[in-house]
């Protein structure tokens, strides 16, 4: 089936619950000289663009059992369609750039998306239909649908619905997303070998792939002098024979991800229901960051439990930085029970940026 078909069905829904949904290019006439036309979705992020070919496809079976043969040529002939559909595109979207002199300024990524169904008829008229679970994995790149590898940047990333879905769950910021798919490609383009995209994606979670970002951000805050050192939860992370470790901070971080979405979502919820919404820079400011950004934004809230009686009463406030972007700073300010203090809730939203004026002037 046509993927423009398919648009409005569950690579839809695809989009909408995930934050896709706030760097979704509506359609080709909102893409300017320097993107590639005629994918079927197009993201635009602070510092990447992703390009999407999805590809549903529908088969009839007259048994229930279907062997994993069949499966595979299935697979395989989806897969082929996305590839010819990519290298079509690509050619001529690379000549009419190449002609125009037009400089890309943000990454590129090419994914194409597949979803395989099969419906049983048993000569009813409305046969049940069954998604088919599965992932791909380098064996079959290797094997039985060869990738144009020549030029990495143009390489379609090719996973299945399903596995994407769990991708986005579990990487949730466009930055963490766009780590992983340059931690695939390479995978792809140096011929490495791995069992399937769910455990490529285990694998990158712990390495020093993940971990890199943040320190690179730190080694400059150091540079600076604007922090003591790096973590040494970071540095340990990344050394060798550190894997239990690794997979234990992930764990934190992952779990402290997740309070800081619940936290943010109340936050849009409630602005929206009292009819102050956020404005938009802020809200793309926030979700465009690293999920080891929100697990130590999450650490600072959840210290508040361990404050002296004092600091409560009169309020304080604590910095963070970025440890996506440098020279992005966050500045949390923990109102004051007392009232009157100059740390009451009423002071700082008078006086808020005055405090960020400090901030900036530190």
């Amino acid at each position: 089936m046509d993927t423009q078909q398919a648009a409005s069905s569950i690579w839809q829904q695809m989009v909408q619950q995930s934050f896709l949904s706030l760097y979704e290019t509506a359609n080709d006439d909102t893409l300017t000289s320097d993107q590639f036309q005629g994918y079927d979705f197009v993201f635009e992020f602070s510092d990447a663009r992703i390009y999407l070919l999805v590809n549903d496809v529908m088969r009839q079976a007259s048994q229930p059992d279907i062997d994993s043969s069949q499966v595979r040529e299935w697979r395989k002939e989806v897969v082929n369609q996305l590839i010819k559909r990519h290298a079509a595109l690509y050619q001529k979207n690379d000549k009419s750039l190449t002609n125009s002199d037009v400089q890309r300024d943000k990454a590129v990524y090419f994914i194409g998306l597949t979803s395989l169904a099969v419906q049983h008829h048993a000569g009813r008229a409305e046969a049940p239909t069954y998604a088919i679970g599965y992932e791909y994995g380098s064996q079959f790149f290797a094997e039985d649908c060869v990738l144009d590898l020549d030029d990495e940047q143009s390489v379609l990333q090719v996973f299945s619905y399903q596995n994407f879905i769990d991708i986005l769950r579990q990487l949730v910021t466009p930055s963490d997303l766009t780590a992983f798919l340059d931690f695939h490609r390479r995978q792809l383009t140096s011929f490495e070998s791995f069992q399937d995209e769910s455990t490529l994606l285990a694998e990158f979670l712990q390495s020093p792939d993940f971990h890199q970002r943040a320190i690179a951000v730190q080694e400059q805050l150091v540079k600076y002098e604007l922090i003591d050192q790096i973590e040494p939860r970071l540095l340990k992370a990344t050394e060798p024979g550190q894997m239990a470790f690794a997979a234990s901070l992930m764990a934190e971080i992952q779990k402290n991800t997740g309070m800081w979405y619940k936290l943010f979502n109340d936050l849009i919820k409630d602005a929206y229901e009292a009819q102050r919404p956020l404005p938009k820079a802020q809200v793309d400011i926030l979700v465009d960051e690293s999920m080891y950004t929100y697990a130590c934004l999450i650490e600072k809230i959840l210290a508040y439990r361990t404050m002296d009686q004092d600091s409560r009463w009169n309020g304080y406030v604590r910095h963070e930085h970025s440890y996506r972007m440098f020279g992005r700073h966050y500045l949390m300010v923990f109102y004051a029970q007392d009232p009157h203090g100059s740390l009451s809730a009423e002071q700082v939203r008078g006086a808020h940026q005055d405090l960020l004026a400090e901030l900036m002037a530190r």
